[in-house]
């Protein structure tokens, strides 16, 4: 039988690892494949250097805002989270990272191990907003066929900027803190945008951004 690592890694498409310096300790097959690089060229370099991580507003997360840098003061970190990253031929990778923190009385021997996927996540909060147990009467649907042309719905910049985030798994909280604005007024705009796309969700406003390719 399969151990628990060996089930882990058959559900990712990269794994590595860095230490309390932000060196990169563990780069896998996986990350091998993704990368375009192999673990003799990246083992011992910062991790800035080789992923050079970015968050879906372009502003490097790979660094010192990273979570090992904040690992000591500040474990509650996000455990999923959305990256951009780029391959050794510089072509783009959207990518979703999970992190296990692996903790040590010894600061030097803290890791911090991330797991890849291809791929925007979706925000389970957002999903399970319309998962059809809600009694509450809801207005009929448009069929996607129906819905609101995208060059006519009339979404401001700011709210494509935050239906883009939205698509790309970013929680209400979170785009807050990315454009500096308050909560409430993210969530005005969310209202907005499903008011413009005649939608009745988050979910189905993320939908509609892929189906329309504003993510």
């Amino acid at each position: 039988m399969p151990s628990f690592g060996d089930l882990l890694l058959r559900t990712v498409d990269g794994v590595f690892a860095v230490d309390a310096r932000q060196r990169i300790v563990l780069w896998n097959p996986g990350c091998e494949q993704l990368f375009g690089l192999p673990v003799q060229q990246v083992l011992g370099r910062p991790c800035s250097e080789i992923v050079r991580g970015k968050n879906p507003v372009e502003q490097p997360v790979c660094g010192g805002g990273c979570c090992i840098a904040s690992f000591a003061e500040n474990p509650n970190i996000p455990g999923v989270f959305p990256l951009r990253a780029r391959d050794a031929a510089g072509r783009e990778l959207r990518l979703t990272v999970s992190v296990l923190l692996v903790p040590s009385m010894r600061k030097e021997q803290r890791l911090c191990v991330h797991l890849l996927r291809r791929g925007s996540m979706m925000d389970p909060v957002l999903a399970s907003q319309d998962d059809g147990r809600s009694t509450r009467a809801k207005p009929a649907r448009k069929a996607a066929d129906d819905a609101i042309p995208v060059d006519a719905c009339g979404l401001t910049n700011r709210e494509r900027e935050i239906l883009k985030l939205l698509a790309e798994g970013l929680a209400v909280g979170v785009i807050s803190r990315l454009m500096k604005i308050s909560i409430v007024t993210v969530r005005n705009h969310v209202h907005h945008i499903e008011g413009k796309l005649a939608v009745h969700s988050q979910a189905e406003a993320v939908a509609y951004a892929y189906r329309h390719n504003l993510a």
